[in-house]
């Protein structure tokens, strides 16, 4: 199986990093959103004959990234709601890898391969799983599972989306970096019950390990664990 790592030796720093994305106060400068309703799919980006270099769909969006223009060099985000065609248009502020960052007044947008997010004075008021990201050429960019598998659960931390994917049974560990959109992946150790209760996932763990360093997921908690230290812990958010 092919494994894509995440160097651990600078996890702290990184973490601290991709938890500052997400506070309100990175953004300190204001920037309006402009407001459409009924607009149609070719009408899409602000710059004219300019098409959108990212595609996403959510289960109640569609959203798009555009290139930029004199105005907004980093260009500009746009989601459409399915039920009535209304657009908004705001400007990028921030770009880190695949994950795409607009703002307006108190209200953040965080779009990446994965999730959607609005946050509105730094909490978490809207939160979407991506379910296709398509680049220009037609490119998918967002497959969470290795090939032949499908998500058996998910579960969401505050720097992390964690996918285990597999099909009659568990088979893989994948973590994502919730900014950056960096991503690891393992082949699971085991997958043990803590309990005989009858709602299996409610008590089951997860490990996968790479060298010396142990990946443990079950529903309330991440930990990433190298030799006998702990490098990674933070609490399940949401467990899908």
């Amino acid at each position: 199986m092919n494994v894509s790592k995440i160097k651990l030796n600078c996890q702290p720093a990184v973490i601290l990093a991709w938890a500052g994305i997400f506070a309100l106060q990175f953004f300190p400068f204001q920037v309006k959103a402009t407001v459409v309703t009924s607009v149609a799919e070719t009408e899409i980006c602000p710059t004219q004959n300019s098409l959108p270099k990212r595609s996403f769909e959510t289960e109640k969006y569609k959203a798009y990234i555009c290139l930029g223009d004199k105005e907004n060099e980093l260009g500009y985000f746009v989601r459409v709601t399915k039920g009535d065609s209304s657009k908004i248009t705001v400007p990028l502020v921030r770009k880190s890898g695949e994950t795409y960052i607009a703002r307006n007044d108190e209200i953040a947008y965080i779009i990446s391969l994965y999730e959607m997010l609005i946050q509105k004075r730094g909490k978490t008021v809207l939160r979407e799983r991506v379910n296709s990201a398509i680049a220009a050429d037609g490119t998918s960019l967002n497959s969470a599972c290795p090939q032949g598998q499908n998500i058996l659960q998910e579960a969401v931390t505050k720097s992390f989306i964690i996918y285990i994917c597999g099909n009659d049974k568990p088979g893989s560990y994948v973590a994502i970096a919730r900014i950056g959109n960096q991503k690891v992946t393992l082949p699971l150790s085991n997958s043990k019950e803590s309990s005989t209760s009858k709602n299996e996932s409610k008590n089951k763990q997860y490990v996968a390990i790479e060298g010396n360093t142990r990946y443990f997921l079950n529903r309330d908690v991440l930990k990433v664990v190298q030799g006998n230290q702990i490098r990674i812990k933070e609490k399940v958010l949401r467990w899908l």
